[in-house]
């Protein structure tokens, strides 16, 4: 998923998400030093981990009320989506922190 499209399709982000997602434009992460980017690094997991375990648990119940994970899939994309956004954001945040330690 690219950058453009994580800017443009804030899969039912909360505030707090979409301030977090926002922080990880190119020119925002340009003016963050190391200590700033492992503090957001640390706030981008920590949203991740709590909308992964969400899909677990949310995907768990509906397997059990649809019947099989095919059926209740669908309904549980929007949260994966919003994993999935979150994945970009850290890996665009650590890859910035790689580039810190080199230079």
């Amino acid at each position: 998923m690219s950058y453009e499209l994580c800017v443009s399709n804030h899969v039912n982000m909360s505030e707090e998400e979409k301030s977090l997602i926002d922080q990880t434009t190119p020119h925002r992460l340009a003016e963050m030093d190391a200590k700033a980017l492992k503090d957001l690094q640390s706030r981008l997991r920590k949203a991740r981990e709590k909308n992964s375990s969400l899909l677990r648990r949310e995907g768990a119940a509906r397997v059990q009320a649809e019947g099989g994970r095919g059926a209740a899939e669908p309904a549980n994309q929007r949260r994966s989506d919003k994993v999935d956004v979150l994945e970009e954001a850290l890996s665009r945040v650590g890859e910035r922190l790689d580039a810190l330690d080199e230079g």
